[in-house]
């Protein structure tokens, strides 16, 4: 297998193009620096101009010579999940850069994938290797050199065939260069972050009980709650209790959509607090608590 490396290393060295296995697809790429060789791969995978490709890299230090910087945020999805399945989307150095390789816009896909194989021959390139799946555009993405269609064999000068583990999955892509974040594809890779847009924030608040208070968030349907024992006056607890919450998952009273409230029966000041607060936020913020329509105030249910 030793051999089988070198001489894909050496025709990448040389503007060559190679299909080599990675953690997901089979890829099919050259070194980013050569430009004939990347106008070739454009033609041989029948690829738009406009259409960027997406970039491998064998370090995070590699990633940052290509790239105007990296944000705190996305550098910790880094340190997380690469090598792996996840390509971010970063605003390019465009002098390092080819308009091709790009799209001829300013962002870049890079990845270090979890393949020591392919990482091995970019470290030894010395450079980043374009990554697309080796298909024709459009056509299905190959997860097993089984699957590659013979044409496009036939037009690469290598294929690495060399047996992998594989996701036989696509990567996950994430657009860093835009707030909030989107996910541009689901892959491999499920990514957790505060930095996505919430597309559903329901505040929940419970007061009906004498020794504590709960409050907590529905964020996309994942339940996050807080508990306190009661050592003060209510308002005091409840407020600040939001406000952390909201701020530990990165969250404005603006991004709350509805109020969800344990209107009793229970503690018969506990409940009176909390419908006082939740009404006055729902009024504040012009949201709906329990259901009922925008406006309507909750009265509480004694026994």
């Amino acid at each position: 297998m030793e051999k089988e490396i070198e001489k894909a290393i050496e025709i990448l060295k040389n503007g060559g193009i190679v299909i080599f296995p990675t953690d997901t697809a089979i890829g099919i790429g050259c070194r980013i620096d050569n430009q004939k060789a990347v106008e070739e791969l454009f033609k041989i995978r029948k690829r738009p101009k406009t259409k960027a490709v997406p970039v491998l890299f064998s370090s995070i230090d590699m990633v940052r010579k290509y790239v105007k910087e990296i944000p705190q945020d996305a550098e910790k999805l880094m340190q997380k999940y690469w090598p792996g399945a996840l390509t971010l989307i970063l605003y390019c150095n465009k002098v390092k850069v080819p308009s091709l390789v790009r799209g001829g816009g300013q962002t870049l896909g890079v990845r270090i994938p979890n393949n020591k194989i392919i990482k091995t021959i970019i470290a030894q390139v010395g450079m980043p290797i374009l990554g697309p799946s080796a298909n024709f555009s459009g056509e299905k993405t190959p997860f097993t050199f089984g699957e590659l269609n013979p044409k496009l064999v036939s037009l690469a000068d290598y294929v690495l065939n060399v047996k992998v583990n594989s996701e036989s999955n696509v990567s996950t892509i994430i657009d860093c260069t835009i707030e909030p974040w989107k996910i541009i594809r689901e892959g491999a890779v499920k990514v957790q972050s505060s930095k996505f847009k919430v597309q559903s924030c329901v505040l929940l608040i419970d007061t009906a009980d004498s020794k504590q208070i709960t409050v907590g968030l529905r964020i996309d349907g994942q339940k996050y709650i807080n508990t306190k024992e009661i050592k003060s006056n209510k308002t005091q607890v409840i407020l600040p209790m939001i406000d952390e919450i909201l701020k530990k998952h990165s969250l404005k009273p603006e991004d709350i959509c509805e109020i969800q409230i344990n209107a009793g029966p229970g503690s018969f000041t506990g409940i009176r607090v909390g419908l006082a607060i939740a009404n006055t936020l729902s009024f504040v913020l012009k949201i709906p608590i329990n259901g009922k329509k925008v406006g309507q105030i909750i009265l509480p249910i004694y026994k």
